[in-house]
């Protein structure tokens, strides 16, 4: 049975928004996956979730068409985004604590982010992937997308003030997150260069740039230990809430 213009073209624009999820979602998005894989994943995706009970009218005229295809392609960027906050506060968070460790120093290309950055921030990147794939966030991340379809219809889509605030409300939480991930490592550190401030002030002949560096890495290593039993549980459920912020989002 052929199909009508109507299941087409919402077809195409189902496509179009998973496409653009994918294209910015964690995991999805990385360079490992080819293109081609992501599009063709896409396009079943899109085949799956198709409403076979009837379809509302769809634009057929070009402007109409393209501003439909403009909004499947800003809310499904918008999704991936929000779904990639928790591992880019993670990664904030690394970033902060190898800093203050000394481990910024050397810098090694990251496949999770396409980019260099330190060995640190590289363990949490593969630490937050793994902890994803093991909650079945790739599936929830699917189910999630799969919903977005029945709260915003294709081409219904209007970035409003609301989407606004729930936006900037996202990425001020993934800023916190990263805080708080930091915070233990880096306050207990903080508190290292104190004492090795007054040390240098108290006796200085002692040579406290020589002593501060193997200090500051293995008191930060010997932290971390000891805070990844705190950290590992905030993580799972920052990503735990990943659907719930991205039907947030979605909501008009």
């Amino acid at each position: 049975m052929a199909l009508s213009p109507d299941y087409l073209i919402t077809l195409f624009l189902m496509f179009v928004r998973i496409l653009a999820m994918f294209m910015t979602a964690p995991i999805f998005s990385s360079k490992n996956i080819p293109n081609t894989a992501k599009i063709g994943f896409s396009g079943i995706l899109a085949m799956v979730l198709l409403p076979i009970d009837g379809v509302a009218p769809a634009p057929t005229e070009l402007g109409p068409f393209v501003l439909a295809v403009a909004q499947e392609v800003l809310l499904g960027a918008l999704l991936g985004f929000a779904s990639n906050l928790v591992f880019v506060a993670v990664s904030m968070g690394a970033g902060m604590m190898g800093l203050q460790v000394g481990f910024r120093a050397a810098s090694l290309f990251n496949p999770v982010f396409n980019a260099s950055s330190a060995a640190l921030d590289q363990f949490y990147s593969f630490l937050v992937a793994a902890l994803f794939l093991a909650i079945d966030g790739h599936h929830w991340l699917i189910l999630a997308l799969s919903r977005t379809f029945k709260l915003v219809p294709v081409g219904t889509f209007a970035f409003t003030a609301i989407t606004i605030d729930r936006l900037v409300s996202l990425t001020a939480q993934a800023f916190v997150a990263a805080v708080q991930i930091a915070l233990p490592v880096v306050g207990v550190l903080l508190l290292a260069d104190v004492g090795l401030g007054l040390i240098a002030r108290a006796v200085p002949q002692v040579q406290i740039f020589f002593l501060s560096l193997p200090l500051k890495i293995g008191l930060g290593l010997l932290m971390l230990a000891f805070t990844l039993t705190v950290t590992l549980p905030m993580i799972k459920d920052y990503l735990s809430n990943t659907v719930g912020n991205l039907m947030a989002l979605g909501l008009q």
